[in-house]
């Protein structure tokens, strides 16, 4: 038996890069996953096509996390399909590189709406749902909230905030037998990574990775996964690390 057999998943986020990795990965582990997008509608087919390809169960759904009533009709929409919820996994994210002094009111709006209530809206409604034994919450967050680049002042904020809301969340659930912990990916071959990071400064954080090398999709999904399972059932309020030992 699978350890997720029987269980059922919502990826935020997972037409591609981090988010169609974790989905395909809980999958693989027994998990019927829901694949969620905002505009990648061709891309997040392909991902619950190969997850059925692969002998799993997925569904398509589309939904911008960063409206709060969105956020919540996903999580309730993910149960009444599969006919119950388990793990909530908040990867969606927005980011975009701009010096401080050009953050205006709508990029502020924009990234803090998906990055940060986003998870609030989708963890509360998903707690309503966990069945009597608890469930699990993992968010995304990023290397970028404990190691901070020029630029990217929004993303990072709302990262941070992330990371100080899982910890609450981990106090107040865990009496319901809920676990909320976080995965911080280090450089990880993503689009966003990409458009974002010049090669100078990939090289530079790759020579400050003990591993010598950028981090790939699975690399994450892994770590989600074990989150995910029962054998991190005594694990609540914790940030891991994922980023190959990169240090600033």
């Amino acid at each position: 038996m699978k350890r997720l057999e029987g269980k059922v998943a919502l990826v935020t986020g997972s037409a591609r890069g981090i988010g169609a990795a974790i989905a395909e990965r809980l999958a693989a582990d027994g998990a019927a996953v829901a694949v969620n997008y905002s505009k990648s509608a061709g891309e997040a087919e392909e991902v619950a096509s190969r997850i059925r390809q692969a002998g799993g169960e997925a569904i398509v759904l589309e939904a911008d996390v960063g409206d709060w009533s969105q956020a919540k009709s996903l999580v309730e929409r993910t149960a009444r399909e599969f006919g119950r919820f388990d793990i909530l996994v908040n990867n969606a994210a927005a980011i975009r590189f701009q010096p401080f002094a050009e953050i205006d009111e709508a990029e502020l709006r924009l990234q803090l709406a998906v990055n940060l209530e986003g998870p609030i809206a989708t963890t509360q409604a998903a707690v309503a749902l966990f069945p009597k034994e608890g469930g699990r919450v993992i968010n995304i967050s990023s290397l970028a909230a404990l190691h901070p680049v020029a630029g990217n002042t929004v993303y990072t904020a709302s990262k941070i905030a992330l990371e100080g809301m899982t910890r609450v969340c981990a106090v107040e659930l865990g009496p319901r037998g809920v676990t909320v912990n976080v995965v911080a990916p280090g450089l990880t071959e993503t689009d966003a990574m990409r458009d974002n990071l010049t090669d100078d400064i990939r090289k530079v954080m790759i020579d400050r990775t003990p591993l010598r090398r950028v981090g790939a999709p699975s690399d994450i999904a892994d770590v989600v996964a074990f989150l995910a399972s029962p054998d991190a059932r005594w694990i609540t309020g914790q940030v891991l690390m994922a980023t190959g030992g990169f240090t600033p």
